[in-house]
């Protein structure tokens, strides 16, 4: 029988790298240049560049929350954090996917070493949700955005059919 850690633990290694039902991170960003992750494909589209300094900075977030229970006020829009003008990509991509990759191991161990109290316990004084439900929204989140990093790809001609 699978624990609600062991659900949420195969959520998070199907986002990171583990095969699924759907492309990991892993594969979904699988030889991409930073000039690649910086291209928009239209003006309404983030680029991939975007989308993962935005997973970093919630994921970032959440687990600070997880792990230490009080974050500052956050002082940004949620579209804010999808960065426009990357600035140095060439620099900055590789680090970027290394900090992402790195939040997903370091979410791995927070859950494995969490008990179930924890996963029955708030998220915030103020919000009536538990972690165990958070968390499941935050791999959903994962999810979501890694299917947009892939169908960015397919637009931009640079999913190959070996991927699939």
């Amino acid at each position: 029988m699978s624990t609600r850690k062991d659900i949420i633990l195969t959520q998070l290694r199907s986002c990171r790298d583990q095969d699924g039902w759907f492309a990991p991170l892993s594969v979904a960003l699988r030889g991409l240049t930073a000039e690649q992750a910086a291209k928009n494909v239209g003006q309404s589209t983030n680029s991939i560049f975007g989308i993962v300094h935005h997973l970093v900075f919630w994921n970032e977030r959440y687990l600070q929350r997880f792990k230490d229970s009080s974050l500052p006020p956050l002082k940004i829009s949620n579209v804010e954090t999808f960065v426009k003008d990357p600035g140095e990509i060439v620099e900055r991509w590789d680090d970027l996917y290394q900090r992402l990759d790195n939040l997903f191991v370091q979410w791995e161990e927070a859950i494995i070493k969490c008990d179930d109290a924890k996963l029955d316990s708030r998220t915030h004084p103020d919000r009536d949700e538990s972690w165990w439900t958070s968390l499941a929204h935050l791999a959903i989140h994962n999810a979501h955005h890694i299917g947009q990093i892939v169908h960015i790809r397919k637009e931009q001609g640079l999913w190959e059919t070996w991927f699939e």
